[in-house]
């Protein structure tokens, strides 16, 4: 039986080692119920001793419950972070408030959640992107294929950055203040007679085939008290239409910028221009 059990933690160790330390992306869902600070502190996020620790989330999909007592999910809703301890019932979790040096606050109901798994018995947040409470060095050299979680997400401002497959180095991400008018670019994306995913705030788009929609790409907050825009470099003369999240159909011009915003409203991206 004592074999049996050793075994049993070795395979959990291991298992934990594989998320951690395998490319990946962080998780991505939103918070289903308004999140108070305490009774004491309201809506200010100040002046409490006392913190609601149940967090009901839209999705459980990749939280895990806490070892021993020690959290290896955390949540960031934000800029705090919470550390997952058990599941009462349902999506509700109750978690360890304000972690890593963040700041407890109030969090509206419908607000964006990013989700990280760890293995705090092999470096925890150590690594490359993710979760951390730094930024990377901005314009650091990096390889995509080592990034171990996309994007990076300072914990303490909220900046993500990504690594590009273009120029090797860490870029800024959504959410960046270094993201405009300086963007770099990003992974090329090829249109298609779909939907496809923005890889960054600026990035080129190769081919002419007609894109339905806009997939909403991970960390970009496009819940109803989000936004944010992209900017694309047509390689050529792509349309886009309406059938799925574009607010109205165009065709690119091959080297003219061109930017979607995101319509919280209307749930819609906004194109900059439209050619007939």
């Amino acid at each position: 039986m004592k074999i049996k059990k050793a075994l049993l933690v070795a395979l959990m160790i291991l298992g934990l080692c594989g998320i951690s330390h395998a490319q990946s992306s962080l998780g991505q869902t939103t918070v289903s119920a308004a999140i108070s600070i305490g009774p004491a502190g309201a809506a200010s996020g100040l002046g409490s001793t006392t913190y609601q620790t149940l967090v009901t989330l839209a999705s459980g999909t990749g939280v895990n419950l806490a070892i021993n007592g020690q959290p290896t999910t955390f949540l960031y809703i934000d800029q705090e972070l919470f550390g997952v301890v058990s599941n009462p019932t349902g999506t509700t979790y109750s978690v360890l408030r304000a972690q890593q040096g963040t700041k407890a606050s109030a969090h509206a109901s419908g607000t964006m959640v990013l989700i990280q798994t760890v293995s705090p018995t092999l470096g925890g947040f150590s690594g490359s992107g993710g979760l951390q409470p730094t930024d990377p060095p901005i314009g650091g050299a990096c390889t995509a294929a080592n990034t171990l979680v996309t994007p990076w997400v300072n914990i303490i401002t909220s900046a993500q950055w990504l690594c590009s497959t273009i120029t090797g180095t860490w870029v800024p991400g959504w959410n960046n203040p270094y993201g405009a008018p300086e963007a770099k670019v990003t992974t090329a994306v090829a249109s298609a007679a779909g939907q496809v995913t923005p890889s960054g705030p600026l990035f080129h788009i190769t081919g002419a085939l007609a894109i339905t929609g806009f997939l909403i790409p991970v960390g970009f907050n496009a819940t109803a008290a989000g936004g944010g825009c992209f900017t694309v470099i047509p390689d050529g003369t792509f349309t886009w239409t309406t059938a799925n999240n574009i607010a109205i159909a165009g065709t690119a011009v091959v080297n003219v910028l061109l930017s979607f915003c995101w319509d919280a409203t209307n749930s819609k991206w906004v194109p900059s221009y439209v050619m007939a």
